[in-house]
């Protein structure tokens, strides 16, 4: 980021900043203009190739929240597991904790949302995308969404975030349980729980879901999911330009975003580009990575950057499952991609995973990001690191945080990632 561009960020942090207290729905709309506008900005001028594909995705990810913040009575909040092919065939635009942290500490204003949380009861230690999306409510820059709904898997913050959010705005809250046995009876279980949330989506929005846009949008999905399959196929041979905020529009496309043309059409953007790009290079460390990526921090851009010490080569709550859609069976569908997801039941599901794709992805080593907050990455991050050391990946574990800029060491950071690169120098 050069300084102008720093300076411009920082002058609009500290205005959102004052504004808070002041007038929050000044801000919001605020907020709005600027997202909206740089929506538009990556849109017009977003390049070509892997650059412009996470140009095309950020601009429709910008102005999903800019229009979840103008039209609020057409918005639901959800978790990023959620599986938004209901929404998208309703045509409400899905909110969500992750989206909305990152562009904030990206705005330079996340600190205000953050302490207003904590003051308000919130637990310091809590995680910081959840804590921020509070802080938001709180101040009154948060709209009141239609409801909130929100599935059991991984994360427990969202439990209880959702929780209080619901009751702070007197909206109905919804619960999608995940049993961790994998069966045909807890496919038809969860299943049923999603028809239960279509049923209470139809009541607050007063209009039918279509089943011809539901079986669309899963037909969306399951295409895109294939393309990214396909993908990986190629990663694991080439070298690309992947960036921190690429790795996580590639989670928003194959989460949030699954069932939208936007994401079908950024999928096969990202496998064409793969299928085209040179062999890996020469002297460069490909990294598996494991959790949310601090995109915001500079420190790491700079490690992380085309030019930089680092390739990542995947991100593990990216391709966390990757099941075929059947069309015509669209809850049983979207119920098997909740189940098989690995971050369902234990955590040698998810570290069993990161072996595989550590080996079909030709990493070098792999890094686990233990996320501010995040009690279910922290508790499994050294047996991880057992593991995968034992299957010859060398493993950091890099504490940070994804959203709050108070909660990082930039130098202690820096050191230990460049000492982690000595590490795989030598191995080599």
């Amino acid at each position: 980021m050069n300084k102008l561009v720093k300076k411009i960020v920082k002058t609009f942090g500290n205005i959102i900043t004052a504004q808070v207290a002041i007038n929050p729905v000044r801000t919001r709309k605020l907020l709005a203009i600027v997202y909206g506008l740089n929506g538009w900005r990556n849109l017009l001028w977003g390049g070509s190739g892997l650059e412009g594909a996470y140009a095309k995705l950020g601009a429709a990810l910008s102005r999903s929240i800019c229009k979840s913040f103008l039209q609020p009575g057409n918005s639901v909040m959800v978790n990023i597991f959620f599986p938004c092919e209901l929404l998208h065939a309703l045509n409400i635009i899905p909110m969500f904790p992750e989206a909305l942290s990152v562009y904030l500490v990206n705005s330079a204003c996340e600190q205000v949302f953050a302490e207003a949380a904590e003051n308000a009861g919130v637990p310091e230690s809590f995680c910081s995308y959840h804590k921020i999306m509070l802080g938001m409510a709180e101040t009154g820059v948060l709209p009141k969404p239609l409801l909130i709904t929100n599935t059991t898997l991984a994360c427990d913050a969202n439990r209880l975030s959702f929780r209080r959010l619901a009751e702070h705005y007197q909206i109905p809250h919804l619960v999608v349980d995940i049993p961790d046995k994998i069966n045909s009876e807890a496919e038809h279980y969860v299943a049923e729980q999603l028809r239960a949330v279509t049923a209470a989506l139809e009541d607050c929005c007063k209009k039918k879901l279509a089943w011809e846009k539901l079986c669309e949008a899963i037909s969306i999905a399951d295409r895109s999911l294939k393309s990214y399959q396909e993908y990986l196929e190629f990663r694991g041979r080439c070298s690309l330009p992947v960036t921190m905020s690429g790795e996580l529009y590639s989670l928003i496309a194959t989460h949030v975003f699954l069932g939208t043309p936007e994401s079908e059409d950024y999928l096969n953007a990202l496998r064409q580009a793969a299928q085209n790009a040179p062999l890996p290079k020469a002297g460069k460390k490909r990294l598996l990575w494991l959790h949310t990526l601090p995109n915001w921090q500079e420190s790491l851009q700079t490690f992380f950057a085309p030019d930089g010490h680092f390739e990542i080569v995947g991100c593990d709550l990216t391709y966390d499952v990757l099941v075929d859609m059947d069309p015509q069976r669209p809850y049983e569908s979207m119920a098997r991609r909740l189940l098989y997801n690995f971050n369902n039941g234990p955590a040698q599901r998810r570290i069993a995973a990161a072996a595989h794709y550590a080996k079909k992805l030709q990493a070098d080593g792999v890094l686990i990001f233990c996320h501010w907050g995040c009690k279910q990455t922290m508790g499994m991050a050294l047996l991880a690191k057992s593991i995968l050391e034992a299957e010859g990946f060398p493993t950091l574990v890099l504490d940070g945080d994804g959203c709050d800029s108070r909660n990082v060491s930039d130098g202690q950071m820096v050191t230990r990632l460049s000492a982690f690169l000595e590490q795989l120098e030598e191995k080599k």
